[in-house]
């Protein structure tokens, strides 16, 4: 069911910004609900972006293990027929390069690596596998019997990824997001302390962070919206705090302010 007062505080935040220093009176409650709510819409684009890179990811492993030449691992090395020759499979989302004859070096695949996101080569003497936070060569050592089977069974795994993986994909990015709105409602908080103050509008943190919370929703989602196309503006961050403390100033224009007194 839907909570009446949050539904015309959101809507308020994107037709009457005047309207949004009635959330000082909402409960903890409907905070922590609204609070999920942007979390959801701020997790959208990045659920979007990744379950693409796993779609990609599934389409490349089976191309590359249809690709695959006989070969096998024995006394530490990369075995093929005399006839094999090296190849480099490379897209967006993955480089892969297969070199029995020990033309590549893991230098060369390092090189080849950059921009995009795993480099993974089957090198005469050794694995390199190229990961955000794990670069490095890996051994033959522990590998000898395994053959093109293997690799080509470890490839085509991807397609066996189950709806289960999504769905908790989706909730360890909700929960990042949440963090990361808290934070940033925190930071836009600050500065809409400031403009109360300088404003002599006498209200307090909470109060600020509650007005501040729907205040941020346009530009919350129109920004979500454009991330969702893969469109990444320049000065998000800054675009977001100017447009929400501008509305929260809209917000309270019409609260009255603190008289001085004369001494």
């Amino acid at each position: 069911m839907i909570d009446i007062q949050l539904f015309n505080l959101m809507k308020a935040s994107f037709l009457n910004p005047e309207k949004l220093s009635a959330a000082r009176s909402l409960n903890k409650k409907k905070i922590i609900l609204y609070l999920i709510f942007l979390s959801f819409i701020t997790a959208v684009p990045t659920w979007i972006q990744g379950n693409k890179l796993i779609a990609d990811f599934k389409r490349d492993g089976q191309k590359i293990a249809e690709q695959l030449p006989s070969f096998k691992i024995e006394d530490d090395q990369l075995v093929t027929e005399e006839s094999t020759k090296s190849f480099i499979y490379q897209t967006d989302s993955i480089i892969f390069t297969f070199d029995p004859t020990g033309e590549q070096t893991p230098e060369d695949v390092k090189k080849n690596t950059i921009g995009t996101t795993i480099g993974l080569a089957l090198l005469k003497d050794g694995l390199y596998l190229s990961a955000p936070g794990y670069p490095g060569d890996i051994s033959y050592t522990k590998m000898n019997g395994l053959d093109n089977t293997f690799f080509a069974d470890l490839f085509l795994g991807m397609e066996r990824v189950s709806s289960v993986i999504f769905i908790l994909s989706f909730i360890l990015i909700w929960l990042v997001n949440l963090l990361i709105v808290v934070i940033y409602n925190l930071l836009y908080t600050v500065f809409a302390n400031l403009v109360s103050t300088f404003s002599r509008r006498s209200l307090r943190f909470s109060d600020n962070w509650k007005i501040v919370l729907f205040a941020s929703t346009l530009p919350t989602v129109f920004f979500a919206v454009l991330n969702s196309f893969q469109l990444t503006p320049y000065l998000q961050l800054e675009a977001t705090l100017a447009i929400t403390i501008y509305f929260y100033y809209l917000a309270i224009k019409k609260i009255p302010k603190e008289k001085i007194i004369k001494k």
